[in-house]
């Protein structure tokens, strides 16, 4: 895996210049320093507000899902993941944006990463992946609704840069990492693009 990490981080580096990463995290480090996983290293690189976790952080296992809300793989996996990370002591799921089906991907992922800095990331993201049918204006105003989220401070929110620098940086990631559509998942180090049932990731956890 790592040459083709070299080779990908090595064509996004310019784009990465521009994004706020913690001042310890480079390049160097991301891709040839082994003493931490690369899974562990891109929580590590993510500021809070960019990710939405179930689970607790001392759990053995972790799975990351890069995921678009307009993604039907993704719908489909959501009660899924939430299905074994309830019935699991020891795994955590953390999901993080990677915005890539169209523009209004971009926009929800504006709006959850904003619902986040309220602390309603995941009641937002639950709602929204509960939705029947297709995501429209009402069924979305519903679901901010339902969440409890604070709708004028989410508007001013999303209007921050620092939202569109963090959807930048998870994008920057998932791509690093080898994503090439969504769902992307890592399971612990394991690294797989695409939809697994929950027997598969069963079977992959420790």
């Amino acid at each position: 895996m790592r040459l083709s990490l070299t080779l990908i981080f090595s064509v996004l580096f310019i784009s990465f210049q521009s994004i706020p990463a913690r001042s310890e995290i480079t390049l160097d480090y991301l891709i040839f320093d082994d003493s931490y996983p690369f899974h562990l290293k891109i929580l590590e690189a993510i500021p809070s507000e960019g990710k939405i976790q179930i689970g607790s952080n001392s759990a053995k296992n972790t799975i990351i899902e890069f995921f678009d809300y307009f993604c039907g793989y993704c719908k489909k996996i959501h009660p899924e993941l939430i299905n074994l990370a309830n019935s699991n002591n020891d795994l955590r799921v953390i999901f993080i944006q990677h915005p890539i089906l169209n523009e209004s991907s971009i926009v929800l992922a504006k709006i959850a990463i904003a619902a986040t800095m309220q602390n309603k990331g995941f009641e937002l993201h639950h709602a929204l992946f509960s939705l029947e049918g297709s995501i429209t204006s009402d069924k979305l105003q519903k679901a901010i609704k339902d969440s409890g989220v604070n709708e004028v401070k989410l508007k001013i929110d999303m209007e921050k840069d620092k939202i569109q620098k963090i959807i930048k940086l998870s994008s920057f990631l998932a791509s690093g990492a080898g994503a090439r559509g969504t769902p992307s998942i890592f399971i612990n180090e394991k690294f797989i693009g695409g939809y697994l049932s929950p027997d598969r990731i069963k079977a992959l956890l420790n």
